[in-house]
């Protein structure tokens, strides 16, 4: 919970519920911490991104787009350790995100990814009438 670690490994579970409460919780979280660089979907052009892209000045590195493989297949502890340490250009927000929020933000960032990779097996049986 406090590291993002399961043993010696990064964990690729959440130990918190993963539940309606925790997953608006987490929206709410990453627009006022990530989406200024990431971007409202996650692609990376969020309004800070674009702006340095403006500017030209070749100092600024991108953030990441969330729906890379890449991080699509990132344990769930290493995008713990990155949102409490920082990488590259992004700063630690550990000081300012308590730990619950954080995975709170990762299930919400897992949601934008599975949303762009959904599949009709990824939609219940209960809605999927509805789709026809």
């Amino acid at each position: 919970f406090y590291r993002g670690v399961d043993g010696a490994s990064r964990t690729t579970s959440f130990p918190i519920r993963i539940d309606e409460k925790a997953m608006k919780r987490g929206r709410e979280r990453y627009n006022i911490y990530c989406a200024p660089c990431h971007g409202m979907a996650g692609n990376g052009d969020g309004m800070i991104a674009k702006r340095a892209d403006s500017l030209q000045e070749g100092t600024w590195t991108p953030p990441a787009s969330y729906h890379t493989d890449r991080l699509r297949n990132m344990a769930v502890g290493d995008i713990f350790n990155t949102i409490t340490y920082g990488i590259r250009k992004m700063p630690p927000y550990g000081p300012q995100i308590p730990e619950a929020d954080r995975w709170a933000i990762i299930a919400y960032v897992r949601a934008l990814q599975r949303s762009r990779n959904a599949t009709l097996d990824d939609v219940p049986d209960d809605v999927r009438p509805a789709l026809k």
